[in-house]
């Protein structure tokens, strides 16, 4: 398997689940709704979808990382010479690099220190599902930015190869 098909069945992994949590906060939100509205309010619901929530944003987050769609300031890196864009191109992703397992450390401690625990209002659900979302995403998140790797260090040469060619051009 080559490394774009990976990506791909790994971008197509994301999406399914993505679409699969906007279906069932959609599906949650609506009976909820429904419910509430019909004087008979279920107890579950707002916990359950501020749960989902948190879900997709986490999840959202490493396919957002692996679409290169997190917010970031290319002019600035624009307006510095190659040998330090690549330098600052590094940096930012050991910084990344080392939040995200930081992210998924103490996320992992959590876990272990919540056992036991569930939900308030569905109390079969055990709070170590609900806050594995950390360090499982933290993981996803790393896996997409490392995929992100080889287009992004493209786009940086590539950048700087266009501004040579046309400032080439004038002179």
């Amino acid at each position: 398997m080559t490394l774009q098909g990976f990506e791909k069945g790994y971008e197509k992994f994301l999406q399914v689940i993505l679409f699969i949590m906007m279906i069932a906060l959609a599906i949650n939100v609506l009976v909820g709704v429904t419910f509430r509205f019909s004087g008979h309010a279920l107890a579950w619901y707002d916990e359950v979808a501020s749960v989902q929530l948190a879900w997709l944003t986490y999840y959202g987050s490493a396919y957002a990382s692996l679409k290169g769609a997190h917010i970031g300031v290319p002019s600035i890196l624009k307006s510095f010479p190659l040998t330090l864009r690549k330098v600052f191109f590094v940096f930012s992703k050991l910084v990344i690099y080392c939040f995200l397992i930081l992210l998924a450390y103490y996320g992992y401690l959590v876990l272990t220190l919540i056992k036991g625990e569930t939900l308030v209002t569905l109390e079969w659900v055990p709070q170590t599902l609900v806050q594995s979302v950390i360090p499982i995403s933290s993981l996803l998140f790393i896996l997409s930015e490392t995929l992100r790797i080889p287009k992004d260090y493209s786009n940086l040469v590539l950048q700087v190869g266009d501004e040579e060619e046309s400032t080439g051009d004038l002179t």
